[in-house]
């Protein structure tokens, strides 16, 4: 299996932080590229009691802390390592899958947060969802 792209869904924790960093090893030894992909939740951009959508007041700031998020784990990332970073809002779980078929990822490195509900049990619901939808390989680091 070739790999030229890896797609890198951050999210902040530290299960992401991990990924990234596998990622970029396996990067480096398989001259692949790396794009950065951080989701703004569009449920966490509703109130949650009057389901008043908060996006429309300010995305632009919202986008800029994902690019934030971003730049610190690039910054930690090896120098000589093409690095691209990309921030958009909505599902977390379909965002990333569209990512992967835009960019023609060959890989998707996550991490399992383990942020999802009680019925995936073992794994983070977003990386279920990756792992179930993606056509190309998947790996969940812990």
């Amino acid at each position: 299996m070739e790999i030229k792209k890896i797609l890198v869904p951050i999210d902040g924790s530290d299960a992401s932080e991990r990924a990234f960093s596998q990622a970029c090893m396996l990067a480096e030894k398989a001259g692949a590229k790396i794009t950065m992909f951080y989701v703004v939740d569009a449920d966490v951009l509703m109130f949650p009691v009057y389901k008043v959508n908060l996006a429309a007041t300010d995305t632009g700031s919202i986008k800029a802390k994902g690019r934030e998020v971003l730049d610190l784990y690039a910054h930690d990332g090896p120098e000589d390592l093409e690095i691209e970073k990309k921030v958009e809002i909505g599902v977390p779980g379909s965002c990333i899958i569209r990512a992967a078929e835009e960019e023609k990822a060959d890989l998707i490195v996550m991490g399992n947060s383990g942020k999802g509900s009680v019925s995936s049990f073992v794994m983070g619901s977003v990386s279920h969802y990756v792992v179930r939808h993606s056509s190309c390989p998947v790996l969940i680091v812990k």
